[in-house]
């Protein structure tokens, strides 16, 4: 915008003449203003940056303390898993018990350990980390379906392994964790379950002389058995195949026991192991299966030993299962 400004004629009048104009004011030439100030938006100088808050660094009784935290939130996970009546409620407390140590592990993350423990605070969480991978490991056993003798498995011998591997996986971590830790950490006393108890087929064994099968008339034979091995043995006399006895005795390693009332002539065939069940009437680990190579004359009165011995008489061959 430009500015004008307009002067005035002044006129003087003086006695006895003409009047007289006065030199006309000169006019004033335009003139530009500056052009009126524009305000413009300043950006404020950003505040100093503030310092993240830290996490106080624990003492040495402050970290064996949130390592008690931890246990006993475990504790209530690991109780979960050892209480499961089912293979199938086992496996659900399982998987809950992995979000649980996932979770205390990313906890015990946040702590700022004493500088007296140096690295123990990074093992202690790889001691967490390692949990799933040792699961892995110890559930192995479980997840057969067979037992070392082809046999189904039973289910309560299944959830007994599987219990006791994350049993074994929890004494694991805490071993671990109190190894990173060092004197003074009793991690693990809280969520360690005591060792289970196995179930009776896992540590079955029959009585010796104990007769397992007998099966028709009786005769005037026996038949005396030493057993003087390192395993339990089942004997059988069959006329013919071993899965028709005439009858059968249990005889435990390092006993003696005598089969009486043969009939007429016979084969032994003999069966040993561990773990005997008693309704199936097989051991289900560490079996083998065998029989001796010659015929038996029930006429007589006979003595074996059922392992090899010097100047023996009586050679044996190894059979199907039975």
């Amino acid at each position: 915008m430009i500015a004008v400004s307009v002067g005035t004629a002044l006129l003087v009048v003086g006695c006895g003449g003409e009047p007289e104009a006065t030199n006309p004011a000169p006019k004033p030439s335009p003139t530009s203003s500056a052009p009126a100030p524009v305000d413009t938006p300043t950006t404020a100088p950003p505040p100093p940056p503030s310092s993240a808050p830290t996490t106080p660094e624990l003492t040495a009784v402050g970290y064996r303390n949130a390592l008690g935290h931890v246990d006993g939130n475990l504790a209530r996970g690991v109780a979960r898993v050892m209480n499961a009546p089912t293979l199938a409620a086992f496996d659900s407390a399982r998987a809950q018990l992995a979000g649980a140590v996932a979770q205390q592990r990313g906890e015990l993350a946040k702590v700022n350990g004493p500088k007296s423990l140096g690295s123990g605070h990074t093992r202690v969480l790889a001691a967490f980390d390692a949990f799933p991978s040792s699961v892995t490991t110890n559930l192995a056993e479980s997840g057969e379906t067979k037992t070392g003798c082809g046999l189904p498995k039973a289910a309560v011998v299944r959830l007994y392994q599987a219990k006791s591997g994350i049993r074994t996986s929890v004494v694991q971590l805490a071993q671990a964790v109190n190894k990173s830790v060092g004197k003074g950490s009793n991690f693990g006393t809280r969520m360690t379950p005591p060792a289970l108890k196995p179930p009776a087929v896992l540590t079955g064994r029959g009585q010796n002389g104990q007769i397992i099968q007998r099966a028709g008339a009786r005769g005037a034979g026996s038949l005396q058995i030493n057993n003087n091995g390192s395993v339990d043995v089942v004997v059988v006399v069959a006329p013919g195949v071993p899965r028709k006895p005439q009858a059968s005795i249990y005889v435990r390693r390092n006993s003696n026991a005598t089969l009486r009332g043969i009939r007429g002539s016979y084969w032994v065939y003999f069966k040993s192991g561990e773990s005997w069940d008693s309704a199936s009437r097989q051991f289900t680990e560490g079996c083998s299966f065998s029989k001796y190579d010659d015929r038996f004359d029930g006429k007589y009165d006979w003595r074996v030993t059922l392992s090899p011995v010097i100047g023996g008489n009586a050679s044996t061959s190894n059979v199907d299962p039975f």
